[in-house]
């Protein structure tokens, strides 16, 4: 399976984690590091309460450079995670 039939496959199904009212707590980023060795490509949900649009960022940011991973995608309030980095193709 290439990388990007497994974001397609991660894009569409439901996340397999949920930031919540508590943060980035170190438990959190452990459970992170876990996924990402098991499932390589993971989407993570922030709950509205603690996500602003500004915000968002700074979180997938902060993650990514606490697990050592990319940031793939950021839709709204769901951000995909890969330990390998992917590029979008161009559309001509």
């Amino acid at each position: 399976m290439s990388y990007q039939d497994e974001f397609k496959k991660v894009l569409l199904s439901s996340p397999h984690a949920i930031c919540g009212r508590h943060g980035l707590t170190d438990e959190f980023l452990n459970h992170i590091q876990q996924l990402l060795k098991r499932y390589k490509t993971i989407k993570i949900k922030v709950l509205k309460s603690i996500a602003t649009k500004s915000n968002i960022a700074n979180f997938a940011d902060q993650i990514a450079k606490a697990t050592n991973c990319f940031v793939i995608d950021i839709r709204g309030n769901m951000i995909i995670f890969s330990v390998y980095e992917m590029k979008k193709k161009k559309k001509n």
